[in-house]
């Protein structure tokens, strides 16, 4: 159930205007059952049982993470249409039976449609603007750095076919913005 605060409660307690939509209201409590069952299993499962279980190779996930740590997050958007959507970012990957460490890691991205145009922003920390490689067709756009310390991938469907040919981008202080016009 949704609960709509006072204007004075919401901001006393500083929360923004789109807290109180049922949408979000209902895909933030989706993303609090998912964690609550999670910590359910994880405390109704014995230690023993979780080191020596056959499902998960804790060794050798281990032996991965060595060198080349576990990121995994995700960032929280709305679309035009209002619905939310949650974007995951990191190296984790969850193919498969077990989870495992992926050599590259996929950016933090926002894409954002403004006037005709596509803003697409990256998080690239720790790279020089010259390691990204940068590939644009019509609908999709392809970020890719492969150097010795920084290892990133992800491929951007567009929802509509752009003009590649005066796309334009910028990058500064680890942050890559990519502008594609709309046909």
């Amino acid at each position: 159930m949704v609960s709509v605060l006072p204007e004075d409660e919401r901001r006393r307690k500083k929360l923004p205007p789109f807290w109180e939509d049922e949408l979000f209201q209902s895909q933030f409590e989706a993303v609090k059952r998912m964690i609550e069952e999670l910590m359910e299993k994880l405390d109704s499962t014995s230690s023993q049982d979780l080191f020596e279980s056959d499902a998960v190779d804790l060794e050798g996930l281990l032996r991965e993470l060595q060198g080349n740590p576990m990121i995994w997050g995700f960032s929280v958007t709305a679309d035009p249409d209002g619905r939310i959507r949650l974007n995951p970012f990191g190296n984790l990957s969850t193919e498969g039976s077990a989870p495992s460490v992926k050599n590259e890691r996929e950016p933090l991205i926002e894409v954002m449609d403004q006037n005709g145009v596509f803003i697409i922003v990256a998080e690239l920390p720790g790279v020089q603007k010259e390691d990204i490689q940068l590939t644009i067709t019509e609908t999709q756009v392809t970020i890719r750095v492969d150097t010795p310390k920084r290892k990133y991938f992800k491929v951007i469907d567009l929802s509509v076919p752009c003009k590649r040919e005066v796309a334009r981008f910028t990058y500064a202080n680890g942050i890559l913005e990519v502008h594609l016009q709309k046909r």
